[in-house]
């Protein structure tokens, strides 16, 4: 995930130079800048993946590996570590995380510690909400299949690239972009909720996001739940539902608006 890795790059040098105990001096800067740093690397990696990552053949050549020619079949399709905890466990872990939210938002109005998360709280539900289910519609209308439903391991769909016409009597594999792994993209979420009162935390949360995706994404390549690219595409659509979400609800430039406006206050009142 280039766009991500150049992003963190970006942002963990940035913070060790805070100045301020809450808010980040990023918040201040002009607009573009923040679209320069969050968008222009996605657009590259799109770019990479359509025009260089087909002539790879990474898709196959992973698949291979969790392939047995003999038995024709993927050997870690059932295997209970990963089936189960890793695949169902990590799932609910995530779920989890996203219900949480919702909990702590409702507390907000109880304990007044938490009363300066309570936008960031919902943003996150809504950001992972919104990420994922963008995924699931792309997966449900797509004609693309699982490796194990694929001819060349032991299936009956063809194998075609992304943007290539189908087949006329090929069905429908719905299985591209991968789903279980943008639910641990999903997690990049807290990043845009928390960049501009946590920007350690967010940091720290974008590092998780993009680790947690690729790891249940290894998970479903080894199983031949999906490609790599599956898996790629997934956290580059998460990542774009984000950026997307956090211009139309940008929670850094609210901040910003209330700073000014509590020092505006200060300042007639020494007058």
């Amino acid at each position: 995930m280039l766009f991500a890795v150049f992003n963190l790059y970006v942002q963990s040098n940035y913070c060790v130079k805070i100045l301020m105990p809450h808010y980040s001096l990023e918040q201040y800067a002009s607009p573009g800048r923040f679209w320069l740093k969050h968008l222009l690397p996605a657009l590259v990696f799109a770019l990479l993946m359509l025009l260089a990552y087909p002539h790879t053949y990474l898709d196959t050549h992973i698949a291979d590996l969790f392939f047995d020619g003999q038995l024709h079949q993927f050997t870690l399709k059932k295997d209970p570590l990963l089936a189960s905890w890793m695949h169902t466990g990590l799932k609910w872990l995530i779920e989890a995380v996203a219900v949480s939210c919702l909990g702590l938002l409702l507390l907000s109005y109880r304990f007044t510690s938490l009363r300066a998360y309570r936008q960031s709280f919902l943003w996150v539900f809504a950001g992972m909400a919104v990420s994922t289910a963008a995924v699931s519609i792309l997966k449900h209308n797509s004609p693309h299949g699982c490796p194990w439903d694929i001819a060349l391991y032991g299936g009956s769909l063809p194998l075609f690239d992304l943007f290539e016409t189908p087949p006329l009597a090929a069905k429908a594999g719905h299985c591209f972009p991968a789903g279980h792994p943008s639910a641990g993209f999903a997690l990049m979420a807290f990043y845009f909720a928390f960049r501009h009162i946590k920007p350690r935390f967010s940091v720290f949360m974008l590092w998780t996001g993009l680790l947690m995706g690729l790891l249940m994404g290894a998970v479903q390549m080894a199983r031949g739940a999906h490609f790599l690219s599956h898996v790629l595409w997934s956290g580059w659509v998460v990542w774009i539902v984000l950026l997307a979400l956090y211009w139309l609800w940008p929670l850094a430039e609210s901040a910003q608006n209330k700073t000014q406006s509590a020092s505006l206050g200060l300042l007639m009142l020494r007058e």
